[in-house]
């Protein structure tokens, strides 16, 4: 696809109705696959050079505004009075993305499907070539179908049965979830349940495993750390250290029932057998005195894989969300990128979804075998 010239436009309509002249992109399995294939061998090129600061897997945040006020929301999107970015500048950003080699665009909220343009986003993203993914919470799918079946996968959140659900994010929350699951799959959309464990949601593990498994999905769980914000506000929701690691042995013990769990054993067993207190200190610097164990998977996260913020700002994780960090903004992408890479220290995280990835990128034999099985099953789903 040919460069375009932002700047030449005057604004954001006049950028949209050149975008919405542009063809629309028809995805389908081989694509998928070839898109899914395309970001492994950058990797493995990256790893066999040694490459240590290229944003192969970046997760950008599309804006701050959210149709949902979830309690244990890290980023607090609901309450930011932070501007979002304009059609232009977030076009740029994609731009300047793929000329660093950005293989995985992975598009976060807030809510993305509330943007306005959205589709013509997405759709351009997938013109220039990236493998698009994006996280939503169930709302707006009706009026998105048409644009989400371009997408390589969709990640929704459902955290338990209804009670538990619109207890974490709001009542009705829970229908319009599995109402948005069975619309994506009636349209040939296997998307990822994603559930954020908490201690209140704890004994609907088994549930959304029997849940996934009937509809031919898979499970991904998240647990919910404390943080000083969390521990102020919401102290119900936090689980003890021993809870925690307990909670992962299920998601273990879940897997090898035979229930659809994204995760790798290893990344399980880096949680279970993680050499702190989970809440007190949930990832390892380079500076900190520890004794390593054979469990622990090295950080890629600030070398690989980087987020961008609705606000600008270039951190490595959730996890280390510094208000201060480099901003897109203030410095472009590629310096932002290179600043945040100089300042990262991590070696390593409890982090469940951190680590598959982290676990993938240090070219693990069983984690590449299980993202491998995972990738190509999920991209056999895509029947256009």
């Amino acid at each position: 696809m040919k460069k375009v010239e932002w700047d030449k436009f005057n604004n954001d309509n006049e950028a949209l109705e050149y975008l919405k002249k542009l063809p629309r992109y028809k995805n389908n399995s081989v694509k998928s696959l070839l898109h899914r294939a395309d970001f492994f061998f950058s990797l493995v090129g990256a790893r066999l050079f040694n490459i240590s600061c290229k944003p192969i897997f970046v997760v950008l945040v599309t804006n701050n505004g959210c149709n949902l006020n979830c309690r244990y929301c890290y980023g607090s999107y609901g309450e930011r009075k932070v501007k979002d970015y304009t059609t232009i500048e977030l076009l740029k950003i994609i731009d300047e993305l793929k000329l660093l080699g950005n293989k995985i665009l992975h598009m976060h909220g807030g809510e993305a499907l509330i943007r306005k343009d959205i589709d013509e986003i997405f759709n351009y993203a997938k013109l220039k070539g990236f493998y698009v993914s994006v996280n939503i919470n169930g709302f707006n799918v009706p009026n998105k179908i048409n644009i989400l079946k371009q997408l390589d996968a969709i990640c929704i959140s459902l955290d338990g049965r209804e009670e538990n659900h619109d207890k974490n994010r709001g009542e009705g929350a829970y229908k319009t979830a599995v109402d948005a699951i069975d619309l994506l799959r009636s349209n040939n959309i296997a998307p990822i349940v994603h559930s954020t464990l908490t201690k209140n949601n704890i004994e609907d593990m088994e549930y959304l495993a029997q849940y996934v498994q009937d509809k031919n999905l898979r499970v991904q769980y998240s647990i919910l750390y404390k943080s000083s914000e969390m521990e102020s506000k919401f102290p119900d929701l936090i689980m003890e250290d021993s809870e925690i690691r307990e909670t992962v042995k299920k998601i273990l013990e879940l897997k090898h029932k035979g229930y659809p769990v994204y995760y790798s054993d290893n990344v399980l067993e880096a949680a279970i057998n993680w050499p702190f207190n989970c809440n007190e200190k949930a990832s390892i610097k380079k500076e900190d005195n520890f004794k390593k164990n054979k469990n622990l998977i090295h950080c890629f996260h600030g070398k690989l894989k980087y987020q961008i913020d609705a606000d600008g700002r270039v951190i490595t994780c959730w996890g280390h969300d510094y208000p201060d960090a480099p901003n897109v903004k203030e410095l472009g992408v590629k310096k932002a990128i290179e600043q945040c890479h100089k300042n990262d220290s991590c070696e390593h995280c409890a982090f469940l979804a951190n680590n598959e990835h982290n676990a993938l990128m240090n070219l693990g034999f069983s984690n590449i075998f299980n993202i491998l099985k995972i990738q190509v099953i999920d991209a056999l789903k895509l029947r256009k």
